[in-house]
Order: C-alpha cells, then sequence, then structure tokens
C-alpha cells in the first residue's frame, strides 16, 4: 500500500538554506505542511483565513529558530 506522504520531503540542504532565510527554500518548507496547516485551520466546517496565517507565521519562526548544531551533552 502507497503512502501518501511518500512524494513529500525536504532535503537537509534545503533545510539548511530555509535556517539561513533563503526564501525559496522557505516556501519549500510552507509548502510541505501546507495540507497539514490547512486542515488545521478549519473551525466549524469553515476556512479561517487569519489561523492559517498565523500558523505558517510560527512555522516559519520555528524554521528560522531551529539549531542545526546538534550536541549531545
Amino acid at each position: 500500500m502507497e503512502n501518501k506522504y511518500s512524494g513529500r520531503s525536504i532535503t537537509f540542504d534545503t533545510l539548511e538554506k530555509a535556517i539561513a532565510s533563503d526564501c525559496s527554500a522557505m516556501q519549500e518548507v510552507v509548502n510541505l505542511f501546507k495540507p497539514y496547516i490547512t486542515r488545521l485551520s478549519m473551525e466549524d466546517g469553515r476556512f479561517n483565513k487569519e489561523l492559517f496565517e498565523r500558523l505558517v507565521q510560527r512555522l516559519m519562526y520555528i524554521t528560522w529558530t531551529f539549531d542545526m548544531h546538534y550536541s549531545e551533552k
């Protein structure tokens, strides 16, 4: 059985670029999570655009502040 998310992925290089504020890489990250964010933005069967935009902003903030240099202590 085919996984419906099998074609949706992001490369390590793209993630590094998104963290470094590359606009096209950040757009790839947002597009990866767009279906999930859209589903979260539904309230009482209606799409809430303001909630969608806040969730996208939060995703962008989390991506920019992500620390790629993990060291186990």
